[in-house]
């Protein structure tokens, strides 16, 4: 299975040209080192083909590294495969992504909608218009304005969508198209 890596890392030793860079992840350990030049052509690579940067005799485990990010894997996975297999995770992520921030301007636009006063205007005119009287029962008491479709599912606050409900009737129908 492959898995980020998130205690993976390279250890810089030395300084300028002079340093040395060994993969470390947990209790494992690189035991030779790059160079400043290798480890310039590995960081390189890495943003478009995964690159084996380890891999532990012991416990048939390898990592990867692919647009800055550690992978681990114990299936034997070539490059190829890895770089699918990642796109595939980074796809499914940005879909995600794009769902939820849809979801949440849908959200935000019906709260925006939600908190706008139905105009004085429009409530005279529906008022006129149904008579100052319950649409359902014809009561004229505990009168309120209800919207046809609710705000909730997207209906606005037009003569249109208002209607006179007294308030039992207003409670039956609920946030129902009803």
């Amino acid at each position: 299975m492959l898995r980020k890596d998130h205690n993976a890392s390279f250890h810089k030793t030395g300084a300028s040209i002079f340093s040395r860079y060994r993969f470390v992840s947990g209790q494992t350990e690189a035991r030779s080192a790059l160079n400043r030049a290798a480890f310039d052509r590995l960081k390189a690579a890495q943003q478009d083909t995964p690159v084996l940067v380890f891999e532990a005799d012991s416990r048939r485990r390898r990592w990867w590294l692919f647009r800055d990010e550690f992978y681990s894997d114990d299936d034997g996975f070539d490059a190829h495969e890895v770089k699918a297999l990642l796109l595939e995770r980074l796809s499914r992520r940005d879909r995600r992504v794009r769902r939820a921030v849809a979801l949440m301007e849908q959200t935000d636009a019906i709260t925006e909608a939600a908190r706008q006063p139905i105009p004085d205007e429009v409530k005279a005119f529906v008022w006129n218009r149904d008579g100052g009287r319950c649409v359902r029962c014809a009561s004229q008491e505990r009168l309120e304005f209800d919207h046809v479709i609710p705000l909730a599912l997207g209906g606005g606050n037009t003569a249109r969508n208002l209607q006179v409900l007294c308030e039992p009737c207003n409670r039956v129908k609920g946030a129902s198209l009803a």
